[in-house]
């Protein structure tokens, strides 16, 4: 594969491994990582520190798409969390008046 998509492919895991970081060290969040994607913590590793030097056709659509259910579950919860907090605010203004 290209260099540009060794990059993009490198970029989907290192973004995985930010958005699992949060109150999390980097071993654990590495960890959650590769179970998300499907990869072995090494592999995740080398993405993470620009070790890799080429990606399988397979590799890379089981990365995208796993990336893009990852995504899809992050956008859920995020909405999920958005109707939670205008309950509140709802709530809130309610007692106000």
């Amino acid at each position: 594969m290209t260099e540009a998509v060794v990059e993009e492919f490198s970029d989907l895991v290192s973004q995985t491994v930010e958005s699992r970081r949060k109150g999390r060290g980097i071993k654990a969040a590495i960890h959650e990582a590769a179970r998300v994607l499907g990869l072995t913590e090494r592999r995740v590793r080398a993405c993470l520190y620009r070790e890799i030097r080429s990606v399988t056709a397979a590799e890379w659509l089981s990365v995208r798409a796993r990336f893009a259910a990852h995504l899809e579950a992050e956008a859920r919860r995020l909405d999920a969390e958005a109707d939670l907090i205008r309950v509140r605010l709802d709530a809130l203004r309610n007692e106000a008046a």
